[in-house]
């Protein structure tokens, strides 16, 4: 019985320092990423920090300033979700404590009640019972009897012990996980401050600089230069696709019971190409300033290929899905901000640029209407870049959304 119990307590004891690993191990595979982040951030502080008052009133300034905020929350949501994780950790260790602090409270008890008694009988009691017995085999059973009473309690004193060490130990990892929860709260209270602050400082560069046409001009440029970047992601998307399905065909042809990971799997989702013309818009604007193909900038007198549509949009709104997909990127790419790209069925994806305050991950599954983030404003103002793409091939999403 003794053993049994000694048993199901390292069951309970390994079965929380199990799923800790899984969510240690969950921890560490993002570390590295969360520190990298941090990095950057502190990176773009000292840069910021450094400039002149001149040097601040700036493009470069006013990237280096959204580029940071970007950084900080996605810092943010990492350490949400770490904080959580350690929120969880801190509620096992409790409660491992608490079967201990009890389990530990019986075994004295148990324990003590064996000294009372041992003491009531007086020193020479076991053998006094076994001369008192009336026969051998009285004798012979009342031997046993106490032998199995001195055995037991000895078990006891050992399994009081065990979990008294036990307790100590677990009290000392719960401590720990507190203190690391509390420099968690601490962090994340420092990121706020500083996205408060550099919020601010956003708004009013970018009243400084928003009739300065020389920063126009830059920023337009940025976007001219930088079309090719989305278009080469959508074409790294579509060849690691590529890859895995020939991947998973040769581990078929092995005989291999194998499926199509989720990041990967659309075959359960809608058709999108019988989604034209009645796809919502992503945002709840319909003001289109910028239409899909080539463009004239009357004012600086410039012309430029639009992959997708620019939408006008109220300050922070909020940006939706426009079909059910998985999210396939998240990047930064000078001149559109935050990226986030969604992949769809039939070899579809749609690309929303100028996004804040993401609200997916890469790999989530989102439905149609699922919100993304919201709109970033820049020196054009608050504008969501829009693009869908089949294959390799852009598509005016005029054409793919409802008529306004």
């Amino acid at each position: 019985m003794v053993r049994k119990n000694l048993n199901i307590i390292a069951i309970i004891l390994l079965l929380p320092a199990f799923v800790l690993a899984q969510s240690t191990k969950e921890i560490k595979n993002k570390k590295n990423q969360l520190k990298s982040i941090q990095s950057e951030i502190s990176s773009l502080e000292r840069s910021l920090n450094s400039k002149s008052d001149a040097e601040k009133k700036t493009v470069t300034t006013l990237k280096q300033i959204d580029r940071q905020k970007i950084l900080i929350n996605r810092a943010l949501k990492k350490l949400n979700k770490k904080e959580k994780i350690k929120e969880k950790e801190v509620i096992k260790f409790d409660k491992q404590l608490k079967k201990l602090e009890s389990k530990i409270k019986k075994l004295q008890k148990d324990y003590a009640a064996y000294i009372v008694w041992l003491y009531k009988q007086g020193e020479d009691s076991s053998i006094k019972l076994i001369l008192k017995a009336h026969t051998i085999n009285q004798a012979l059973v009342r031997y046993k009897y106490l032998g199995s009473i001195t055995d037991k309690n000895a078990k006891v004193l050992d399994e009081l012990k065990l979990n008294i060490r036990d307790f100590q130990r677990v009290k000392v990892s719960a401590i720990q996980k507190k203190n690391e929860l509390k420099n968690l709260v601490t962090q994340k209270n420092g990121e706020k401050k500083l996205l408060e602050k550099r919020k601010l400082e956003k708004e009013n560069l970018i009243k400084d600089l928003k009739d300065d046409e020389q920063a126009l001009t830059e920023e337009i440029t940025k976007k001219r230069q930088n079309e090719i970047l989305i278009k080469n992601l959508i074409a790294d998307l579509i060849e690691k696709e590529r890859v895995r399905k020939e991947e998973l065909h040769a581990e078929r042809l092995k005989g291999k019971n194998v499926k199509m990971p989720a990041e990967y799997d659309y075959s359960k989702f809608k058709n999108f190409s019988q989604l034209e013309g009645k796809l919502n818009w992503p945002v709840e604007s319909k003001n289109i300033v910028r239409e899909f193909g080539e463009n004239e900038n009357k004012k600086l007198k410039t012309v430029t290929l639009n992959y997708g549509i620019d939408i006008k949009t109220k300050k922070n709104a909020e940006v939706h899905s426009v079909a059910e997909g998985i999210v396939s990127i998240i990047d930064w790419i000078p001149g559109y901000g935050s990226v986030v790209i969604v992949t769809h069925k039939n070899e579809f994806r749609t690309v929303y640029g100028h996004l804040t305050k993401i609200e997916v991950e890469e790999g989530n599954k989102v439905e149609a209407g699922d919100l993304l983030g919201y709109v970033n404003e820049n020196l054009e103002g608050n504008i969501l870049h829009f693009e869908i793409w089949n294959a390799r091939n852009y598509q005016n999403p005029e054409d793919w959304l409802v008529r306004k």
